[in-house]
Parts: structure tokens; C-alpha cells; sequence
């Protein structure tokens, strides 16, 4: 059921039906030796919870369902008059007045576990189960745009190569002087997991290493080294002969416990990020699009930590000069506990693939079913959502 001024799936697929159904082609024909569209993958790892980021505060059990969470409600910042922004989230609103921005609702991966590492495999390599595939979606899409000689279509931010970009096609890798943030979640569960070892219990309770740890997480606790892979992403992108394609990473999102504060930094960061992003390409944001999406959601109910679960469908943001913005995009399921996906999560009514057919086809021109096949090569019935122009 659609409520508000969320799309309908009608809406939503409107037009994508007619490229599937298109004259298949041996392969893509470009117009132009090669691409100047720029595409950034932000993975938001731990499970984001899309019900505080993008919340639906005109859903009547919105506030009954969430409790504490729903406190934000005084402070989000309305998109719609459905959906409202988290308050850490206010710098986003920007590009949602300038039509830049397309947040997208109750989201899922063909996935319905609860484990990370499953839930990222499939996000990352676009299949429908986890451990199907050996190559991850991006590194897919990289091979399929035009050729450049010996630049490198496509590059990793951090300390290593994510799945999604992991395959036959040839990628870079860069990595910032700053060191990896120790996040203070780490620092306790580290405590705890450590505590009776004979060696690293007695260090960490005599100071030799939790100060340690401590003290790098206090550093970088407002997120300076993500901050950092976003400019420096920008910077290889926005470069002439750079890469056109970029991922990094966002850790923390795992929010068990002490949710409110700890999403309060998290979505700080991810702000900052998105800005820095958004800052470093301006002279090409026409042909730019950027996704921040993770691999689940959380549960809809707060547990007894003051925290969510892992969850099923949760919210993505779409960001970019030629995004078809100032709307979400949404078949909004409903909060009531009867319309939740096993009376505990948001129930997911968007496949996450159709987000990738979509960038694929309205944002780098790879549009014929034998592309999009090869692209997420389960997903045959799968369209692309029209996110473009």
C-alpha cells in the first residue's frame, strides 16, 4: 500500500518494462570512445537503521512501534510530508531541494537472512543467494562500459578491495596516511572477548593496550578517516584521467545497544562524507551518481539495550546532478505489527538489484537485456527503476 506522497511501485517502475522488453543486443553499443559518468559506492556495513535515517513519521503505528527512536520526530527534517530526514541527516537536504537526491524505502537484497556476511555477500555481488557468485556487481558493471586504454575503470578507498569490486576486470586501490578508526564498540567488545586471556587480559587491565586502542577511537570518533576516502575518492575521480568508479566503506552501523548516540555520530559521518563527495566532484556532479546503501535493515521495535536487531528492508540514498530527485521512492508496506515481515522487521517491497539495472541502464547507458542479464544475471525479472534524468 502507497501512503503519502511515496512512489507506488506503478510509478516507480514506470518505463523500466519498456527497456527490458527492448531489442536484445550481442552486447553494449556506445556512442562515445569511452565514459565520463562517475558512479561511488558508499557500503554502510553493519546494517543501517533505515527506519531512524529516512523516518516514515506519517505512518500512524510510526511513533507506537519505534518508542524511544521516535523521539527524532521533533527534530527530523520533513521531505515530504511522509518521510523525514534524521536531524544528522539535515545537511542531505540540499540536494533534496535541489532535485539531486532520491532516498529509497523498505529495500532489500533477494536475501532473508540475518548474518552480515551473507547479507553483504549478496549485496555486494548482486545475486540472489550468498556464496553463489565469485565477482561482485561493480567489478561486473566496470567490464561492461566502454574501454580506456590503460586507465583503470574503477578503484577501492580503504584497506582493501571490497567483493563488490572484486573480479576479471582490472581494478586500483588507494589507501589515506590516516590510520583505520578503532570505533569504541570494538574497543568494549575487545574487553570483554579478551578479558580472561592470560596474555591480553592483564595487558589491557594494567593500560598497555585499551589506552591504546582508546586513543585512536578518540581520534578519529567523528570520523575523520572515512571523511578522508571521501576526498580522496573525489579527488581520483574527479581527475581527468582517473578512474570513473569508486568504493568505500562505512563501518559501525550495528547498533545493539546504546542506539541513539551511536547513530547520531554514525549519520555524521555519513553526512560528511556524502558533503566531501558531493564538494570534491562539483565540476562534474552533472555526471555523477552516488549510492550509500547496507545490507539490511533493523528490527522495527527497540530491544531491551536500548538498541534495534538485524533486520530485512531498510533505506538507501541515491545522490547526483542528473538524479531524478525531490521524491522517495517507496511501496510503503506499513508499520502496523500484522504488515511487518515476521512480525518484527520492515517488510521489503524493492529488490535492491532493480537500484542496480537502474544506475546501470539510466546512468551509464547499459540498457539492453543482455547487459542487465550479465549485470545480475539471476534477475531476469527484475527491471530497472527509472532513477534518471
Amino acid at each position: 500500500m502507497a501512503i503519502g506522497m511515496a512512489s507506488t511501485r506503478r510509478e516507480i517502475l514506470k518505463g523500466g518494462a519498456a527497456t527490458i522488453g527492448g531489442a536484445a543486443l550481442s552486447r553494449v553499443v556506445f556512442a562515445r570512445a569511452e565514459t565520463e559518468q562517475r558512479f561511488v559506492l558508499l557500503i554502510l556495513r553493519g546494517g543501517m537503521d533505515g527506519l531512524s535515517a529516512l523516518a516514515p513519521v506519517g505512518d500512524p503505528d510510526f511513533v507506537r512501534e519505534r518508542r524511544a527512536f521516535a523521539e527524532i520526530v521533533g527534530g527530523a527534517r520533513p521531505l515530504d510530508g511522509f518521510f523525514a530526514l534524521h536531524p544528522a541527516l539535515a545537511p542531505l537536504e540540499r540536494h533534496w531541494r535541489n532535485g539531486h537526491m532520491t532516498p529509497i524505502h523498505a529495500l532489500a537484497t533477494s536475501h532473508r537472512g540475518r548474518s552480515h556476511f551473507e547479507g553483504q555477500d549478496v549485496l555486494e555481488s548482486g545475486v540472489v543467494a550468498p556464496n553463489s557468485a565469485s565477482t561482485g556487481w561493480v567489478n561486473r558493471l566496470a567490464g561492461l562500459l566502454p574501454g580506456s586504454g590503460d586507465r583503470l575503470p574503477a578503484i577501492a578507498l580503504g584497506a582493501s578491495v571490497p567483493y563488490a569490486l572484486r573480479g576479471p576486470t582490472r581494478v586500483g586501490s588507494a589507501q589515506t596516511p590516516l590510520p583505520i578508526a578503532v570505533s569504541s564498540a570494538f574497543i568494549e567488545r575487545a574487553t570483554l572477548l579478551w578479558n580472561d586471556d592470560p596474555v591480553l587480559g592483564p595487558a589491557l587491565a594494567a593500560g598497555e593496550a585499551g589506552p591504546r586502542m582508546a586513543g585512536t577511537a578518540n581520534a578519529y570518533r567523528g570520523g575523520e578517516a572515512d571523511i578522508a576516502l571521501a576526498k580522496l575518492a573525489a579527488e581520483r575521480l574527479a581527475a581527468p584521467g582517473g578512474p570513473r568508479i569508486a568504493v568505500l566503506e562505512q563501518n559501525g552501523w550495528d547498533t545493539h545497544s546504546a542506539q541513539i548516540n551511536r547513530f547520531q555520530r554514525q549519520a555524521e559521518t555519513l553526512a560528511a562524507m556524502l558533503a566531501a563527495l558531493a564538494d570534491g566532484l562539483a565540476g562534474v556532479w552533472r555526471n555523477t551518481a552516488v549510492l550509500a546503501v547496507s545490507e539490511f535493515g533493523r528490527t522495527v521495535r527497540p530491544n531491551g539495550a536500548g538498541g534495534t536487531d538485524h533486520g530485512t528492508a531498510g533505506a538507501a540514498f541515491l545522490l547526483g546532478g542528473n538524479v531524478r530527485g525531490g521524491r522517495v521512492l517507496a511501496d510503503w508496506p506499513g508499520l502496523a505489527r500484522a504488515q511487518q515481515h515476521e512480525g518484527r522487521d520492515l517488510k521489503p517491497t524493492l529488490d535492491v538489484r532493480a537500484l542496480y539495472k537502474g544506475i546501470a541502464a539510466g546512468h551509464f547507458g547499459v540498457d539492453s537485456p543482455s547487459a542487465l542479464a550479465e549485470l545480475c544475471p539471476d534477475a531476469t525479472g527484475v527491471a530497472p527503476l527509472a532513477l534518471f534524468g
